[in-house]
């Protein structure tokens, strides 16, 4: 999957086939039609509808997401699958797994997902951003607590996230030497640090809120294991990327205050790396005109995450 391809397309913009919409049906029990559908907007890499299903007399609304079909993406939802059953038991606010076509046979080629909806919606405006900071930190000491068989899980290191020889400094870089003496850092054997159970996309696009709750995690694609600072320090540079470097700062800040740890400096540094001149382009499509976005400060802002982790480093 490469940088500005089946992404820009119309795919996501499609509303479900006549051939998926009785898939669903059917995967809802004799008797259930599919009466509305509105589609979600933010995701990059799938088409995610909010379905409205009836049956004898009650409504549910369910969540379909579908890749296109021929691609390979087969791969991706059995692992999305396997990822919600692993995280089923977990007590954090997941969707549950309601009906899968892996290989789109009843849905017109297209791998598809159904899943439950869960209650909320983005938040990426808060009124009170440390109160909001902190309901993340929250959740993500929550998330880095729990005691699921990760042992079975890949090390973040098998991650398909850019191998630390494929860093590249942003075009927009206005500190070149900044970036380069943090890739040098990055060239040293990664320190050990304790692995724990890791989302590995904890980002707040991927949050769903009511009433200032965290009311839903959503996008299980990539749980590994690993160091704490991943999950944190992917935030911490999206936090940085669309907001800015101080409220990647205090979400740090947060974290280690209530997680009563000290994040590893080497791994933030290397979270905080991962990010290209794509990253604002696709920032933009997540964020879906929920706030006003500044495009042309993000590589800038990032810089200066990316200086004071590195100070940090040593």
């Amino acid at each position: 999957m490469t940088e500005g391809d089946w992404r820009d397309g119309e795919f996501r913009q499609r509303r479900p086939s006549a051939e998926t919409l009785a898939w669903v049906a059917a995967s809802m029990g004799r008797g259930s039609r599919v009466v509305g559908h509105r589609r979600l907007t933010g995701g990059v890499c799938s088409a995610v509808n909010r379905l409205t299903v009836e049956r004898r007399g009650t409504r549910t609304f369910v969540v379909l997401r579908q890749y296109p079909g021929g691609l390979g993406l087969h791969g991706a939802l059995e692992q999305e699958i396997a990822n919600l059953g692993v995280m089923a038991g977990s007590g954090l606010p997941v969707p549950g797994v309601l009906a899968g076509d892996v290989a789109g046979v009843s849905t017109g080629g297209a791998p598809s997902l159904l899943m439950t909806r869960l209650p909320g919606h983005v938040h990426l405006d808060p009124a009170e951003p440390r109160s909001w900071m902190t309901r993340i930190a929250e959740i993500a000491v929550l998330l880095h607590s729990l005691d699921l068989p990760a042992k079975v899980l890949r090390p973040w290191t098998d991650s398909w996230i850019a191998p630390r020889d494929g860093f590249q400094i942003p075009a927009g870089a206005q500190k070149p030497e900044i970036w380069q003496a943090a890739f040098d850092a990055m060239a040293a054997p990664p320190p050990q640090d304790t692995a724990v159970f890791l989302h590995g996309d904890l980002l707040p696009v991927n949050m769903l809120w009511s009433r200032g709750r965290i009311t839903g995690l959503t996008d299980w694609n990539s749980i590994r294991r690993g160091s704490r600072a991943i999950d944190v320090g992917h935030c911490r540079r999206y936090l940085a990327a669309l907001y800015s470097p101080d409220w990647s700062e205090q979400l740090q800040s947060l974290y280690e205050s209530i997680a009563g740890v000290t994040l590893d400096p080497w791994w933030d540094l290397y979270a905080l790396l991962h990010y290209a001149d794509s990253g604002p382009k696709w920032i933009r499509g997540q964020v879906a005109g929920r706030r006003p976005v500044d495009v042309s400060g993000m590589t800038s802002r990032v810089e200066v995450a990316v200086e004071t982790a590195l100070r940090r480093l040593g």
